[in-house]
């Protein structure tokens, strides 16, 4: 099907911007839209079941990315705070990072950039290569160029994207499923982009309200798992631990 992006474009008026509805962090769910997004046969996204070193180890390999959804009320305003206090210790982002922003009115997006994050940035690394004409290969291409708000506007406007994902938000299985009830909750992707950690957030914003992707140091293929883990045990199950609505979901070679 033709794209409806419209590149370079001003962003949509408010009272036009599709509004998302949040996705369901089960593999159950996921895999299909990002099978739709472009993901190749034997790649999919599974269950992360604890933080304890033994169950990750249960994780199938390679993992290239974690999806994490957070009950958010307590963590994102003081962690971003925390983040912009610091964003002049971050390294410039590399040219091959896949990062988007999620703009305010787009709705409950987060899931679908996340999903797209995890499997562009797996893409561009060479893991694997998304099918030809896919969805979300011919969105990485017509927005190649553009900067990471324009991207985000681009997002916004891709009618196409929207109603696929509303329609895996519709195939959800727990209460509020289909609506736009996200139960103040958020997801993030954790991605090893050339040698280096990055949690990607499309609500994490400077001082002039643009996103950005945040640099967690060092980190190989056999140590991603472990390193992106501590960073969410620590900045964000720390933040709330009495909380039972943290998910993880791992993407990984499946067969």
């Amino acid at each position: 099907p033709r794209s409806s992006f419209c590149l370079f474009g001003p962003p949509p008026p408010p009272g036009r911007m599709p509004s998302w509805l949040p996705l369901e962090s089960n593999p159950e769910v996921l895999n299909p839209f990002v099978q739709r997004l472009g993901l190749p046969d034997g790649w999919g996204f599974t269950d992360v079941f604890g933080v304890d070193p033994d169950l990750l180890m249960m994780i199938p390999q390679p993992c290239v990315a974690l999806c994490l959804l957070y009950p958010s009320e307590h963590i994102s305003k003081p962690r971003r705070e925390e983040l912009r206090a610091t964003l002049s210790a971050q390294p410039s982002p590399p040219d091959q990072l896949f990062f988007m922003q999620q703009h305010d009115g787009i709705g409950n997006a987060c899931g679908t950039l996340a999903c797209m994050h995890a499997v562009a940035n797996a893409a561009h690394a060479g893991v694997f290569s998304l099918r030809d004409g896919s969805p979300l290969a011919m969105f990485i291409e017509q927005t190649k160029s553009l900067t990471v708000s324009e991207r985000g506007w681009e997002l916004a406007k891709a009618k196409d994207l929207q109603e696929m994902s509303d329609a895996t938000a519709a195939a959800g299985t727990t209460e509020g499923a289909g609506t736009d009830d996200a139960q103040n909750s958020h997801f993030i992707c954790f991605v090893n982009v050339s040698g280096f950690l990055y949690e990607l957030d499309g609500r994490t914003f400077d001082s002039e309200g643009v996103a950005f992707p945040v640099c967690h140091g060092a980190t190989t293929a056999d140590a991603f798992v472990f390193d992106a883990v501590t960073v969410i045990r620590d900045h964000f199950i720390a933040r709330d631990p009495s909380s039972i609505n943290f998910n993880i979901t791992a993407l990984c070679r499946l067969e």
